[in-house]
C-alpha cells in the first residue's frame, strides 16, 4: 500500500462495509475530526506513539480489517507510530558500524520532545571503525545469504 493511499484505502473499506464515521467514533471514542483527517491522510493533529497505534487498531477493528497488519503498515509509513524508533535505529547502526541518515519525519514541534516526562535520550556511542574479524565477515555473509543484511 502506498502512503498516499493509506487513508483513502481505509475509507474505501469502511464504505464497503457500510460503517459510518459516526459509528466508529461512538464505538471507539475517537473524535470524528481525527477519523476524517485519517481518511484524508492528514495526521498533523493525530497523537503519536501508543495512542496513534491504538486509534489505528480500533479503526481497523471497526471496519473488519486485520488489526495487526494495518498497525504494522501504519508504523512503516508513518514514523510517528513510534517516537522511540530513532534511538534504536541509531544505536543499532553504531553497533554494526553503519552510517545512518535516519529522519523521524515528525512535525518540528514534536521532534525530540517526550511529552511523558521521561529522561532525555542518551547520545549514541561514537562509531569506532575496526577491520572486520573473520567471525564478523562470516556473520555478514550469513545475514546477506538469509536476507537480513
Amino acid at each position: 500500500m502506498l502512503r498516499d493511499a493509506f487513508g483513502p484505502t481505509l475509507r474505501r473499506r469502511r464504505l464497503n462495509e457500510g460503517v459510518s464515521l459516526e459509528q466508529i467514533a461512538a464505538e471507539t471514542k475517537i473524535p470524528i475530526e481525527l477519523l476524517v483527517a485519517l481518511e484524508d491522510n492528514d495526521l498533523s493533529q493525530w497523537p503519536v506513539g501508543i495512542y496513534a497505534r491504538a486509534y489505528i487498531r480500533q479503526y481497523a477493528s471497526a471496519v473488519g480489517l486485520d488489526t495487526e497488519e494495518i498497525v504494522d503498515e501504519f508504523c512503516r509509513m508513518y514514523p510517528q507510530g513510534d517516537r522511540r524508533m530513532r534511538p534504536v535505529v541509531v544505536r543499532h547502526a553504531a553497533i554494526v558500524s553503519h552510517a545512518t541518515t535516519w529522519d523521524d519525519d515528525l512535525p518540528e514541534s514534536l521532534n525530540g520532545v517526550d511529552r511523558r516526562g521521561a529522561l532525555p535520550e542518551a547520545d549514541p556511542a561514537p562509531v569506532v571503525r575496526q577491520a572486520p574479524s573473520a567471525f564478523h565477515a562470516m556473520m555478514g555473509r550469513l545475514r546477506r545469504a538469509f536476507g537480513r543484511a
